[in-house]
């Protein structure tokens, strides 16, 4: 009965996991709203691998009448490290890779570029249930111009 107790608690910490959030980004020269969708797959009770897509805002600037406007995106493959701090509380680190797509338009002229590149954060997650679950982030994608985002966020588990 103790090993069947053991196997039951690690299968507790496993399984699927869908998120999204909203939050800010600054893309450098101004802030603009960003989102995220990410799917997951939780090993252990601390280690995690996310798929995810971020929206990372756009932004516009006029100077002497002339309008130049920019917009990112992002694709990413994350490891997250938790460590719980209380039964429902967790702290979290997560490092990857990103491609980010950027966009830039300035007197009809387009310039895109894609570029892969490291990410990472911090965060903090809540489990209201064993099904759901809230977090804060901050993350960093290293774009030539870093792009940061704060987020809050749900996690719905399988």
């Amino acid at each position: 009965m103790t090993l069947s107790a053991g196997a039951m608690a690690q299968q507790a910490d496993t399984g699927w996991y869908v998120g999204a959030s909203i939050g800010q980004s600054d893309l450098e020269i101004d802030k603009d709203t960003a989102w995220k969708v990410s799917a997951g797959y939780q090993l252990n009770r601390n280690l995690s691998v996310e798929l995810g897509y971020t929206n990372l805002g756009e932004v516009s600037e006029t100077v002497l009448g002339v309008t130049a406007s920019a917009e990112a995106t992002a694709w990413e493959v994350i490891g997250v490290f938790k460590v719980p701090v209380a039964n429902q509380f967790s702290i979290y680190g997560l490092a990857g890779i990103a491609m980010v797509e950027a966009e830039a338009t300035a007197l009809g002229v387009t310039v895109s570029d894609d570029s892969t590149e490291l990410t990472f954060g911090v965060g903090a997650q809540y489990d209201f249930s064993r099904n759901m679950g809230v977090r804060a982030q901050w993350q960093r994608y290293g774009a030539d111009e870093d792009i940061d985002v704060i987020s809050l966020g749900v996690v719905f588990k399988f």
